[in-house]
């Protein structure tokens, strides 16, 4: 009965046995599969995270590189606007220029525009850059899906026959009874926390009464799930929220200062250009057109936009001192009116002095408001983060003034409620810490963040603005300067520091130096005219000795009206014979009087184009274009032809001089040749080109078409260049085998084109000859000319070719022939 009841008892307890393994066999295999489930769920999710962070760095650096390609758009139409005020629109260009004080105005606000366009250029070209290198940096480097390796898939892939590994009280572990008994050193809390009854409770697996592999399996995927990725933060700068956007927060301060700056830049490029195109249109429309009504009416558009674009820029908040700035535009616009009063009026003059200093005191004033406004604050508010709002941490030293203006976005602090970081999570128990990292002083990580700050913890694009700023105020201090100058010279013998007051930039004063030869005539310039201008009687003692002697014109009287009236009554009836007849009757005289032609037989074939008189004989040589010559001696007219040697392949002969060293000869290419010797010998004159620069001639490599006259007189080289269809000619001096130009001077034929000219043997004058036969003799010391021969039309079928000077003092011309049959006729006189 014994046995019996031992090999029950044995058999039921067999039973049980069996039947407690296959329960907790059961749960293990049915955990397992939980287990791995989980693992795939958690992985996916850590994925999908990952992804949406990919796309926060994306999106914070297309907001950077999209917000400085409009600035850069902005700042390149700006600088189209202000080259187009800057170069076409020049004033002063065909009447006389503004005066000095707006065109310093002007032309500083032009300084300043391109200035600070030109720094936002390179400010957006820095920010777009760094942002787009940096988020791509990120993209490929830091923020990575989290894929699972090889080794990670086989810890969380469990066998069955791991089953097998259990405690043997796991294996047999009674359903309902307690896993482990608490004590010390028990793991705690591996279940989640459950909301039920006490009775529930005691039934549930929480807390450390959870089996054993689930405990292994927890460690695993916390530890091993991911490999881990070292943080980019500095431990000062660490916050709670994701590490991207600590880490992308980090790095935007390297771009930061450049992308707020280039918006500040923006305003003030804009602020200038307003001003020196409301400038521009003061001394077009007041100083050259004289619509003094057209002109207020631009102020008054340009003086309300600049005081809406400081409303929309700059946040208000204590003395708006730069609204100031706007009110220049009309004190420089009623300076300007005082400036061209139609009477000079010295209570005037100085109301409009008194307006021209409190513009640019206004400038001075404008300039130091915006160096305080574009200034980094140093404790700046932070602003609110909410949606749709610009947000940036409060150590971000930014200018307030702008802060509204800015619409720059920094990654968030924090994570919003309700938001989980499950990467953050997975890293924190990897590294067996919490999941948010440790955090600092406010100081500790101001410091910490602006690393990338200067020396003197001041931003590279603030020192940039500060700088241009600074330069202008030292350009509006040295302009109000230079003005009190000019004021101090007013009324003295020296008004002006460069040209007198209303010349134009491109005219001679004719107070102090000579006129142009032909306009001898005093002239008195400046607001009022010579009656009422500002140089009346101030300066008459220190005239000089050309015009001491002059009498300067007044206003016209009754008489002198009376009498300009009855002169021109006598001329009307020669006035009228003109228009009948083309010509007046006294012409048949001048007609009658011309000089007879000298009979030269000249050589075969030979066709002369120029004429050189010798300085120490009774002779002149008639040369052909290509070499050819002939020597021809007065009284007698003997004629000896001749051959240039080594002209040939040089261009064509276009000048010549004969001196007492010989004969010097200029081609059309500008190469210069000295034939030495008094006169040819037997036939023959042997010329040497001369090195050096040639004489610059030509024009876009095309032969030479004009007239040019050469002289060595006084161991000096000259040359006097007349250009085809202009009405000046070009003296030119050579100077160590090279030619400089000396000046230029008007045409004194006026009524025929220059045909020809020469240098008189000393040098000292020019003979100029025309087309109408006349010659006249322009002295080079001071442009003074006289007429020596008359217009001659009394030599049908030629045209005049050049004139000289004999030994004796006689002119000579040559006339060559317009008809195959006909020779050239050689004229004394």
């Amino acid at each position: 009965m014994a046995a019996e009841i031992a090999a029950a008892g044995a058999a039921a307890s067999a039973g049980v046995g069996m039947g407690l393994f296959s329960y907790n066999r059961g749960n293990y295999e049915f955990d397992q599969k939980m287990h791995y489930t989980r693992f795939q769920a958690g992985l996916n999710m850590a994925i999908a995270q990952t992804g949406i962070y990919k796309q926060d760095i994306a999106q914070l650096t297309a907001l950077t590189v999209t917000r400085m390609d409009c600035f850069h758009g902005i700042a390149a139409m700006g600088l189209t606007i202000l080259t187009a005020i800057y170069c076409p629109g020049k004033l002063g260009f065909h009447v006389c220029p503004p005066p000095g004080w707006l065109m310093g105005l002007e032309f500083v606000n032009i300084a300043g525009a391109y200035l600070f366009m030109g720094l936002t250029l390179w400010y957006c070209m820095h920010a777009s850059m760094r942002a787009d290198t940096a988020g791509t940096h990120m993209l490929t480097r830091f923020v990575r899906l989290p894929i699972p390796s090889q080794g990670m898939l086989d810890k969380a892939r469990k066998f069955l026959s791991s089953y097998e590994e259990q405690q043997l009280s796991e294996v047999l572990r009674v359903p309902f009874t307690r896993h482990q008994a608490p004590g010390r050193n028990r793991a705690g809390d591996f279940n989640e926390a459950m909301d039920i009854d006490d009775d529930a409770k005691g039934r549930s697996r929480h807390g450390y009464d959870v089996p054993a592999w689930y405990r292994k399996e927890k460690a695993v995927d916390n530890v091993s799930t991911i490999d881990s990725i070292e943080s980019m933060m500095p431990l000062a700068a660490r916050g709670s929220a994701p590490e991207h956007f600590e880490a992308y927060r980090e790095i935007q301060m390297e771009w930061m200062p450049y992308d707020v700056y280039a918006r500040v830049c923006i305003f003030l490029a804009f602020m200038h250009l307003t001003h020196c195109w409301a400038y521009h249109q003061i001394g077009h429309l007041i100083q050259e057109v004289r619509a003094p009504f057209a002109c207020s009416i631009v102020m008054l558009p340009m003086f309300v936009l600049q005081q809406v674009i400081l409303t929309l820029d700059i946040a208000p908040g204590g003395v708006p001192i730069q609204r100031l700035g706007p009110c220049s535009l009309w004190f420089a616009y009623f300076a300007a009116i005082c400036e061209s009063v139609r009477w000079y009026n010295p209570q005037v003059q100085a109301v409009g002095f008194v307006l021209v200093y409190c513009a640019y005191a206004i400038h001075i004033i404008y300039t130091l408001q915006l160096l305080r406004l574009c200034a980094p604050s140093k404790e700046a508010p932070s602003a609110v983060d909410c949606a749709g709002a610009a947000w940036w941490p409060g150590e971000w030293r930014l200018p307030s003034a702008f802060s509204h203006a800015l619409w720059f976005l920094a990654p968030p602090k924090e994570l919003e409620p309700g938001l989980e970081d499950i990467c953050a999570e997975l890293r924190a128990e990897q590294r067996g810490g919490p999941t948010v990292a440790g955090g600092s002083t406010e100081s500790d990580k101001r410091q910490d963040v602006h690393r990338a700050l200067g020396k003197q913890g001041e931003s590279p694009a603030w020192f940039g603005v500060k700088v241009g700023l600074s330069s202008l105020l030292i350009a509006w201090m040295f302009l109000t300067f230079g003005f009190t100058i000019e004021i101090m010279n007013q009324g003295t013998a020296h008004p002006s520091l460069l040209s007198a007051p209303g010349m134009p930039n491109n005219a001679r004063d004719p107070r102090y130096r000579p006129a142009r030869p032909g306009n001898a005539e005093p002239t008195e310039v400046g607001t009022g005219g010579v009656a009422a201008g500002p140089a009346k009687g101030v300066h008459m003692g220190k005239l000089h000795r050309r015009l001491s002697g002059v009498e300067f014109a007044t206003t016209p009287t009754t008489e002198m009206r009376r009498d300009i009236a009855n002169k021109l009554r006598e001329f009307m009836p020669q006035l009228q014979e003109v228009a009948r007849f083309g010509t007046l009757e006294s012409a048949s005289a001048t007609l009658s009087m011309a000089p007879a032609a000298t009979e030269v037989q000249w050589p075969a074939m030979f066709e002369p184009q120029l004429l050189s008189c010798s300085a120490h004989a009774e002779s002149a040589v008639a040369l052909s274009r290509h070499g050819r010559g002939a020597l021809v001696s007065f009284p007698a007219v003997d004629v000896e032809p001749f051959v240039l040697q080594g002209v040939a392949g040089h261009g064509a002969i276009v000048a010549a001089s004969w001196d007492t060293q010989g004969l010097m000869i200029v081609t059309s290419m500008g190469n210069l040749f000295e034939c030495a010797g008094a006169a040819p010998k037997a036939g023959r004159w042997a010329c040497k080109l001369l090195a050096g620069a040639k004489l610059p001639i030509e024009v876009a490599g095309q032969p030479f078409k004009g007239s040019v006259a050469v002289s060595r007189a006084a161991g000096e080289v000259q040359a006097a260049v007349f250009f085809k269809g202009e009405e000046t000619l070009t003296i030119f001096s050579r100077s160590d085998s090279s030619w400089l130009p000396r000046g230029e001077v008007r045409t004194p034929v006026a009524k025929a084109a220059t045909v020809a000219a020469a240098f008189s043997a000393s040098g000292s004058s020019l003979l100029v000859a025309s087309a109408d036969g006349s010659v006249i003799e322009m002295q080079m010391a001071d442009g003074q000319h006289s007429e020596l021969a008359s217009a001659n039309a009394g030599h049908k079928g030629h045209a005049w070719a050049g004139a000289c000077r004999l030994a004796s003092g006689a002119l000579a011309r040559l006339a060559v022939s317009l008809e195959a049959e006909a020779a050239a006729k050689f004229i004394l006189g």
